[in-house]
């Protein structure tokens, strides 16, 4: 069943890097498993490096490998923080001409995620955050940058007010494929989103018993992030629309089964929700093809 499920599937959204606590897998091991189930595309995340070196260092060492692995960049401070050297030179990292496919803002070190779980005020002042009258110089750059190498922008974890902005500033300044973590925003929020055509991008950590136990992510202190219910999460979706949604697993912490299997779950209870098999494809196959040009 999970063959059937996943063959011709993108997740975008792995976590099987290495790690400063344990992960349930490896690298080798989630491309062995994904070759397997005939799955068409993985995408590596870290909240410690830019994933596109470790993408094509398997590429190269594995020249006849169907499955598409590809990596990217999240400004998280152990990665290089916000910055756009650290960003310019995400592009170019890899044995190919193919870099990064993805930069993203913060996804644990923002003023929204730092006060959700509770950080000091020390912390959570040196954290990313978007200013109401726009983004700062560096921002701007990176968003250029982005724009002018036609890469996928992902918002990272940001307020709603936060991401509006950001991806305000984005589309002016050209950038053209946007992904939008959007596991934790309201209708409200969605809508106003869709009129900028992004993709937003729903997980099955949102809704899995990890938002119950204190884990680390960006460094040693454990914390608990705010989850999603199945629920919110089918009307999210319905009022996204299916053709502007990307699911991933957002697996690989050891408390979750194994990303293919985290996966698969996943498309178990969307499908459940009385979706398409047609919407079923562009939600774990067209859209992120399309957008990551895979």
């Amino acid at each position: 069943m999970i063959i059937a499920l996943l063959k011709g599937s993108v997740d975008n959204h792995v976590h099987c890097c290495p790690h400063i606590n344990k992960r349930s897998t490896n690298i080798f091991k989630v491309v062995e498993q994904a070759e397997k189930l005939q799955m068409y595309s993985i995408g590596l995340m870290d909240n410690f490096s830019n994933t596109s070196g470790y993408a094509s260092l398997i590429s190269k060492y594995k020249p006849h490998m169907k499955l598409k692995i590809f990596g990217g960049l999240i400004m998280e401070p152990p990665s290089g923080g916000v910055n756009y050297e650290n960003a310019k030179i995400a592009l170019k990292y890899s044995y190919n001409k193919e870099g990064a496919k993805f930069i993203s803002f913060p996804t644990h070190h923002t003023k929204f995620i730092a006060k959700q779980e509770g950080r000091n005020l020390e912390y959570i002042k040196k954290c990313f955050h978007v200013p109401l009258k726009g983004p700062d110089f560096e921002t701007l750059k990176i968003l250029k940058l982005i724009a002018k190498n036609n890469i996928v922008l992902n918002t990272g974890h940001l307020s709603p007010t936060e991401t509006l902005i950001l991806v305000k500033y984005a589309k002016k300044l050209g950038v053209k494929k946007i992904l939008v973590p959007a596991n934790n925003f309201n209708i409200v929020t969605i809508s106003k989103l869709k009129k900028f055509k992004v993709i937003f991008e729903f997980s099955y950590f949102f809704i899995s018993r990890a938002i119950n136990i204190p884990l680390t992510h960006v460094d040693g202190e454990k914390h608990k992030i705010t989850g999603t219910n199945e629920n919110k999460l089918k009307e999210l979706i319905k009022e996204a629309g299916p053709e502007n949604v990307i699911l991933s697993s957002d697996s690989g912490v050891s408390v979750l089964p194994l990303p293919h299997i985290s996966f698969s779950k996943f498309i178990k209870i969307i499908i459940n929700f009385g979706f398409s098999k047609k919407e079923i494809n562009h939600m774990i196959k067209i859209n992120s093809k399309k957008l990551f040009n895979l």
